[in-house]
């Protein structure tokens, strides 16, 4: 996962590669978690400003999405070609639980395994994310996050 926003003064880039989610093919349930302190920055008194004074990380350590990929074609999933879904629930940031549909695409892979992307938006007002008034000209609104998962099929035993 990343995030990303860029003004004339500042460009903020972060990723994290070790968000943890599952998708249920049969049911389209999908959840996501991510521990807030792993999102790495180019520039570590970055990445400290965004866990001590944006996310609270202490406070709110994990960021994450339940919900459900809405009217899932199976038979195009499993025909492998990538098909446009929307998924419906609710994403935790900063401790703040708001409902979005976000707009995705997922493959399968011959192996069986599902890919999926989607890029969207998070307001940080939204999520009640204060940035101070010196700082305004360093922030957009909002950040981009962009989210790519894998997801293998469960071995059966």
């Amino acid at each position: 996962m990343e995030f990303y926003s860029t003004t004339p003064v500042e460009t903020i880039q972060a990723v994290t590669k070790t968000a943890v989610s599952s998708l249920d093919p049969s049911t389209g349930k999908l959840s996501i978690r991510m521990r807030n302190t792993t999102f790495e920055f180019a520039n570590k008194l970055m990445q400290e400003h965004f866990n001590e004074n944006y996310m609270e990380s202490e406070k709110f350590p994990v960021s994450g999405f339940d919900g459900f990929v809405k009217s899932l074609d199976t038979a195009g999933l499993n025909s492998g070609k990538k098909i446009f879904v929307n998924v419906e629930g609710s994403l935790e940031v900063h401790g703040v639980k708001k409902p979005r549909t976000i707009p995705a695409t997922l493959w399968k892979l011959s192996d069986g395994s599902v890919k999926g992307e989607c890029v969207f938006p998070v307001k940080m007002a939204e999520h009640d994310i204060k940035i101070p008034s010196l700082l305004t000209k360093k922030f957009t609104e909002e950040m981009r996050v962009t989210a790519k998962f894998d997801w293998k099929p469960e071995v059966k035993k």
